[in-house]
């Protein structure tokens, strides 16, 4: 079941009517294929006292599920909204996308030559009872950053427990411990499946030579980055959360494309996500503008493609958080 956080009333974008019986999508058993190659340029933190061992224990592994978006922008006297709502992604399935995703990151982890700490033997250690963890269902959570708003499906793999989303690193006396008994380095990944690009931009006071206000969504399923609002690590992946080693920034977003689904907007029949999207602009023409202008998105997914797309997605990222691992081994 879901948790409400943040006063999330918009769970509807989930579904409407009743729940369907779960048909396992083919994708989560097939092989995984990167959509591309990794960016190459990052920012990265590196934390003192902490580098990267050959051993590696993962008490917990998130995946945030975009479910809703809204931009809004205004000049003086007229205003430009993009609102975007996921249908179709049932709380199942983005659940068996997160436990592939946590599979395919420990075989990506074992590949590139690291021991991976089973569960059973991180938790056996002195420190792991010290672990504040929750129950790890599904949450929803809300944010808002410089005009937009989105919500997202916290999800855990079945097994792992949900961490505090907190400033405060409350885990970091027993990650520490556990550390050291193991001899092993905690690996935590935050990582992110976004449907859509929701934007919208203020072009100051209407004038003659003045801009309106613009508004757009485009589908593409991503990875991150997240708005700012919650959490130890907006625009970021902090891989080595609450007494990790380091957090990276990737310069853009990770992109599975492809079409996933189907868009019903508010003007004429649904169409295909690969040519759904939708701009508005309150200054038509230059020949006189509207007061409010919106585009309007509901999402309908294709369970099976949005499964393939999702798990690249994630597969990449889990790539890319491999990759600057091994880079930082010592």
């Amino acid at each position: 079941m879901f948790r409400l956080l943040a006063g999330a009333a918009v769970v509807l974008a989930f579904t409407t009517g009743e729940a369907q019986a779960f048909e396992r999508p083919a994708a989560l058993d097939a092989p995984i294929d990167l959509p591309s190659a990794a960016p190459q340029k990052f920012t990265r933190n590196v934390l003192a006292g902490d580098k990267v061992r050959t051993s590696v224990f993962v008490p917990s592994y998130r995946v945030s599920f975009m479910v809703r978006a809204r931009a809004s922008a205004s000049t003086t006297d007229t205003r430009a909204t993009a609102e975007t709502v996921l249908s179709g992604a049932e709380p199942e399935l983005i659940q068996a996308i997160t436990d592939r995703a946590y599979a395919d990151f420990v075989e990506r982890l074992k590949a590139a030559g690291f021991t991976v700490v089973t569960p059973d033997d991180w938790r056996a250690t002195p420190g792991a009872d010290q672990l504040k963890t929750g129950a790890g269902q599904i949450e929803i959570q809300t944010m808002s950053n410089l005009g937009a708003r989105q919500s997202y499906a916290l999800v855990h793999p079945t097994g792992l427990g949900s961490w505090p989303e907190s400033a405060m690193p409350v885990n970091l006396g027993a990650v520490r411990a556990m550390t050291r008994d193991l001899d092993a380095t905690m690996v935590a990944p935050r990582f992110t499946v976004n449907y859509a690009y929701v934007q919208a931009s203020g072009g100051g006071p209407m004038a003659i030579l003045a801009r309106g206000a613009q508004a757009s969504y485009k589908p593409m399923i991503h990875g991150g980055p997240v708005i700012g609002g919650f959490s130890m690590e907006p625009w970021r992946v902090r891989v080595g959360q609450h007494g990790g080693f380091f957090e990276y920034k990737v310069d853009g977003s990770l992109e599975a494309p492809g079409e996933f689904g189907l868009v019903q907007g508010d003007r004429g029949p649904a169409r295909s996500t690969a040519a759904g999207g939708q701009s508005v602009d309150t200054w038509e023409s230059r020949l006189g503008y509207v007061g409010h202008a919106s585009a309007v998105g509901r999402f309908e997914v294709d369970p099976e493609a949005y499964t393939r797309l999702a798990l690249q997605a994630l597969a990449l990222q889990n790539q890319v958080a491999v990759d600057e691992l091994r880079k930082a081994r010592r």
